[in-house]
């Protein structure tokens, strides 16, 4: 279950000799205008990867090599970032768990949610992770409701999906590996891998 793995991560030891709880790979590229927060948690960044300036990494968060975490980009909470992944410019990623060589578009907000490997996520994606009656999330598992006891997850999405600029997701939904989403669509159910988009129809005037 996606969202038991979320909750399985935990704030990772620091390594032997590392200051405050941070590690850091030597060939990282870290801008002194980065901050690296480790009050609530240890920091890890892997070989070769970037964090860009006004970047906020607030522990516990591990993130692998090769990865590029872009200007004003906010990671907090349980955070694990898997290699080669690329993260735009302002967008926030709390409690997730990212697979490797995800894109991650700018001014997005992944929260409480899973993305496996290859996914690529346009500008100002959104997974919503409360329901505003206030009750706990449920999900789908093979036909079956199942209540979760979480009052914040947001979503699993598959590998190799793709979803387009400011597509939403609602709590404890699934977006089908190899899926394609267009742009604008609002994710209300799951879905079996497809290609969808909006019906549009324009007038003149």
């Amino acid at each position: 279950m996606w969202w038991r793995e979320l909750q399985r991560q935990p704030g990772e030891t620091p390594p032997a000799g590392s200051p405050g709880g941070l590690s850091v790979d030597p060939s990282a590229d870290v801008s002194n205008r980065a901050v690296l927060d480790t009050s609530h948690g240890p920091i890890s960044i892997g070989a070769r990867t970037r964090i860009c300036p006004g970047a906020h990494i607030q522990g516990p968060v591990t993130i692998g090599m090769d990865c590029l975490v872009g200007n004003l980009a906010m990671i907090r909470g349980k955070t694990s970032i898997g290699d080669g992944t690329r993260i735009g410019f302002s967008t926030e990623i709390k409690n997730a768990l990212i697979q490797e060589w995800v894109t991650i578009g700018p001014q997005c907000f992944i929260a409480d949610s899973k993305i496996e490997s290859g996914a690529y996520l346009g500008a100002q994606v959104r997974t919503s992770n409360h329901r505003l009656d206030k009750r706990t999330v449920e999900v789908i598992v093979d036909g079956r409701r199942i209540d979760t006891g979480l009052e914040k997850l947001g979503c699993l999405i598959g590998a190799r999906a793709a979803l387009g600029i400011q597509v939403i997701l609602l709590p404890g939904r699934e977006v089908a590996p190899d899926s394609v989403f267009a742009p604008r669509i609002t994710v209300e159910k799951n879905l079996p891998t497809g290609r969808y988009r909006l019906a549009q129809q324009l007038e003149s005037f």
